[in-house]
């Protein structure tokens, strides 16, 4: 037998394996051979599929799979594989491009021509030194070809035939399997491969069918059977609430009836609490008429976690932990798989931890239909990371909704734009993007981007309607007006307060507590350095009537679906305000309108978060304003942003032609580690642990509980980090973990000295670890 993997796979099984998942893709991504401009699309990749390890048939290979004495030279198996796409009888470029795929579904062309060719100088001279007693070279390609490849693999070449007919392929495969001379891959492939034109259709013929093949490859090689479909029956939640709007005498607004009807690209604009979640699903419904890959995208971690459940609860409602229809992606899965493990009687954190890396895996790929996750997620297959190739697959015939558009920087807009005018004209892709609060010069931006005329935005006498907030501008800053605060929750309200700092919201906090008596289980601190466990606690809190206060910064503002009376609030720009506003009367369920106060003055360190100039053009605008109608909002918006400011616009164009000139250098079988490292550069945020959970962060390390230890981490921005580490608050700790008695693990934490406290999250006060790192 020959086998194809060290676990005693064999070749056989391994192919029937990935040629299940070619079957499944074409379900997935019907549209591959239409975006590649490829009819041929489907029987060059089953080609490629069936060919793609045949090299691992080579002799020397097979010993190295079985553990035994060898003389393979830790050469590539991919380079024996390609001469067998001569045994197909296809065009001349067909036969061209299978062997490009199948010569670099591992490494990239520039890699193996310049790490892995030796001309025949070089193996001559070696040969005399160092195997002077063989017949030939171990890499002499040819002399392998013929003679490396036993009886055994005609055996599967045969068999290619009957697997053909089972899936109703029509290809003529010679069952011979001996060479006679053959050009070395390295040096005519790799060797002499040039960039292609992006505007060439052999661009994306390359890329995709790159891509599917490593797809089938490595979920193949998972163990992964199906690819799931996002179907109708998904989506008869909608009827449910449709249902009970009618018992009710009412119906979805029209601006959710409007998406409901668009067969395309759609920008809707509709205040926060105005159903547009359900407005995108009822747009996601139309579109599905064609299969194609869906990504949910939002800005940020809670917010992505909180939609994933609510999607999960909606749309599969009986599955249980886990979904296999609705998957998320963002920087700390774990942590989040981990909040919503159902504990299961007598399991062990090894049975917990091995089950949640499962999640991870399968979270990892595409075999969800529809994701949840943040840009970035998205925008690193614009810049080559490793496998690429296979995000460009799930990106052919997609829909993407994009929620809370607003919440971007310029440099992350920018970027957004570009990938969304790509997707749009050359793979096919429909999108959908939602806001509540976007300047008039965005929606331009965006509107030409999706290429549309005109956007979907509430009626207005819905808008008139639905009135909600009485605003007030009051001189002076939170923190010596807390009395008011205090005053309304004696009242029975549920109240707001927002502050613009981490700092700032802690001394709020602790100065509510202290000078005004009010008992802990009434309120409940917010903001992004609280580590994975607080958080829940504090999330799940959220919920339960008893918190009459919510003190945050302006986590608060897009991460949670809560809805309280009244809110106080530090001074902020008006889109951001608007975000907090949304937070109260947020389904308009007050017959009157609730009093949100914004007060003239934050603290020292707003100039580090915010433009003042335009926090100053908010006031400004604000005091003109009493009650505040929904129709007046847009208004509003573009007397504060009326077009980019200076530095922003620059920001902007920097980013967007930067990043315009990125994605034209963008080639399949190229992975320059440049592009990588560039890409994760952009993140802001580092994980750091708090010195005072050293001890128990470093016995749950010890105990392999990782994913425990990995929600004690806290991410801070990284300004904070610099400045920690100047006052030598940070230190890089590391730990030695004996797996056995022979291997030994090495794991690293940067621990900051900073206090922790349940109720704040923290601090900037300094506290050390109490033991000596060295001992």
């Amino acid at each position: 037998m020959i086998l194809a993997k060290s676990d005693g796979t064999s070749l056989q099984q391994h192919i029937n394996d990935c040629l299940a998942i070619w079957h499944e893709m074409q379900k997935a991504v019907p549209k591959l051979p239409v975006v590649s401009q490829l009819p041929e699309f489907w029987r060059v990749l089953f080609a490629a599929v069936y060919i793609h390890d045949f090299g691992k048939a080579q002799c020397e290979f097979q010993r190295v799979l079985q553990s035994r004495a060898n003389t393979w030279c830790r050469q590539r198996h991919e380079l024996y594989s390609v001469p067998f796409a001569d045994k197909f009888v296809l065009p001349d470029h067909l036969h061209f491009l299978l062997k490009r795929v199948v010569l670099g579904h591992h490494r990239d062309f520039l890699q193996l021509y310049r790490e892995k060719y030796k001309n025949p100088d070089i193996l001559e001279f070696e040969k005399g030194v160092k195997w002077s007693e063989r017949a030939a070279h171990p890499e002499d390609y040819i002399y392998n070809l013929r003679t490396g490849f036993d009886q055994e693999l005609v055996q599967v070449i045969e068999q290619f035939d009957v697997v053909a007919r089972c899936y109703g392929i029509d290809l003529n495969f010679s069952n011979t399997v001996r060479f006679v001379s053959q050009p070395h891959p390295y040096l005519e492939i790799a060797g002499k491969h040039q960039d292609i034109d992006p505007a060439d259709t052999e661009f994306l013929q390359n890329m995709l069918l790159l891509g599917a093949l490593k797809l089938c490859d490595h979920y193949g090689s998972a163990g992964v059977a199906r690819l799931p479909l996002l179907e109708d029956d998904h989506f008869t939640f909608l009827e449910k609430m449709r249902d009970n709007l009618a018992a009710q005498k009412a119906d979805f607004y029209e601006h959710q009836n409007a998406c409901a009807r668009s067969n395309q690209n759609c920008l809707l604009v509709a205040p926060t609490g105005s159903g547009k979640t359900e407005a995108a699903l009822m747009w996601l419904r139309r579109q599905m008429s064609e299969q194609g890959r869906i990504f949910y995208v939002l800005p940020f971690t809670a917010s992505i976690n909180a939609m994933h459940q609510r999607l999960c609860k909606h749309m599969d409602p009986g599955a249980g932990d886990f979904s296999d229809i609705i998957g998320l992606q963002h920087g700390n899965v774990p942590s989040y798989l981990a909040s919503v493990w159902t504990e299961t009687p007598n399991a062990t954190i090894h049975q917990r931890n091995a089950r949640i890396r499962t999640w991870k895996q399968q979270l990892s790929r595409m075999q969800h239909p529809l994701k949840v996750v943040t840009p970035f997620q998205l925008l690193k297959y614009f810049y080559g990371v490793k496998g690429f190739e296979m995000g460009w697959v799930q990106f052919t015939g997609a829909k993407l909704i994009f929620d809370e558009i607003h919440a971007y920087e310029p440099e992350t807009f920018a970027q957004i734009q570009v990938m969304l005018d790509y997707l749009i004209r050359y793979m096919d892709c429909r999108v959908m993007i939602m806001t509540a609060t976007l300047p008039s010069f965005l929606k331009r931006i965006l509107a030409e981007t999706l290429k549309i005329k005109k956007s979907v935005t509430a009626e207005k006498q819905f808008l008139h309607e639905y009135t909600r907030h009485k605003i007030v501008l009051q001189e002076g800053e939170i923190l010596t007006s807390l009395d008011q605060v205090v005053c309304e929750i004696d009242a029975g309200k549920r109240v707001i307060l927002c502050c613009n700092t981490v700092q700032r919201s802690q001394e709020v906090y602790q100065t509510i507590l202290e000078r005004f008596g009010i008992s802990e289980t009434l309120v409940t601190l917010l903001h992004g350095r609280f580590h994975a466990q607080d958080r829940r606690k504090k999330e799940e809190q959220l919920f339960k009537d008893r918190i009459r206060l919510l003190i945050g910064t302006q986590a608060i503002e897009v991460s949670l679906d809560i809805d309280f009376d009244c809110l106080f609030t530090e001074p902020a720009p008006l889109d951001a305000l608007f975000q907090r506003f949304g937070r109260v009367n947020r389904r308009a369920r007050h017959t009157e309108p609730c009093s949100v106060t914004v007060f003239s003055h934050g603290s020292e360190s707003d100039k580090y978060i915010y433009n003042m100039e335009l926090v100053q053009r908010t006031l400004d605008v604000l005091k003109d304003v009493n009650v505040l109608n929904e129709n007046k909002v847009q208004q509003l918006l573009d007397r504060v942003y009326p077009d980019w400011l200076p530095k922003e616009r620059e920001r902007y164009e920097r980013t967007k032609t930067a990043f315009e000139h990125s994605l034209s250098s963008l080639q399949p079988f190229s992975y320059p580690k440049e592009r990588e490292q560039d890409f994760y550069e952009k993140f802001d945020g580092i994980r750091v642990l708090p010195a005072g959970f050293w001890k128990e962060y470093k016995q749950l390390v010890e105990n392999y509980d990782f994913i425990g230890a990995d929600q004690l981490l806290v991410s801070i921005q990284k300004g904070m980090y610099w400045r920690l580490k100047t006052e030598n608050q940070i230190e890089l700790r590391h730990l030695a973990i004996f797996r056995d008695e022979t291997k030994i693990e090495k794991h690293a934490v940067l621990v900051a000295k900073c206090l922790y406290d349940a109720g704040l999250g923290m601090t900037n006060d300094r506290q050390e670890t109490d033991d000596d790192p060295f001992l």
